[in-house]
């Protein structure tokens, strides 16, 4: 399960209707423990896909190695990934499976938003199955407030 707080959800959608039609993704940062994810904190990062950012991203590697030092020595950490899905639905397509798969990108949340015609339309989160190719939806709630101070 993963929980994210309104606010933070809010500025991930908004990251998403401003760049439309093309895909975006960012860095989702909190805190983990068992199966419960807690988001604090979102990261925006640049989609370095500019061939087919309607349909695909790459998300800088900058960006991963930033937010890591940022939160470096805190309780925090980077516990999931989202992107937008531009006029698509909000499940992991086999391109999202293939690369987390080639990436060994176990154990994080994929927060994954269907963005219709500039609107969010739907959002859920999946996580890399450990056992076989495949992303498995997982709960996806929503907190008006998330408490935790960063450590």
């Amino acid at each position: 399960m993963i929980k994210i707080p309104k606010s933070v959800l809010r500025e991930i959608y908004d990251h998403m209707e401003a760049s439309y039609p093309h895909e975006c993704c960012g860095l989702m940062v909190g805190t983990s423990d068992g199966g419960t994810r807690v988001v604090h904190a979102a990261r925006r990062c640049n989609n370095l896909n500019t061939e087919r950012a309607h349909d695909r991203y790459q998300m800088d590697p900058k960006c991963w190695l930033t937010t890591q030092r940022e939160f470096d020595g805190s309780a925090w950490e980077i516990i999931g990934i989202y992107h937008s899905h531009p006029d698509h639905p909000s499940r992991a397509s086999k391109t999202d499976t293939d690369e987390a798969l080639g990436a060994g990108m176990f154990g994080y949340s994929y927060v994954i938003v269907s963005v219709q015609k500039g609107t969010v339309a739907s959002a859920q989160s999946w996580i890399l199955n450990d056992t076989e190719p495949r992303f498995d939806e997982e709960p996806l709630v929503i907190d008006e407030v998330v408490e935790g101070d960063r450590k």
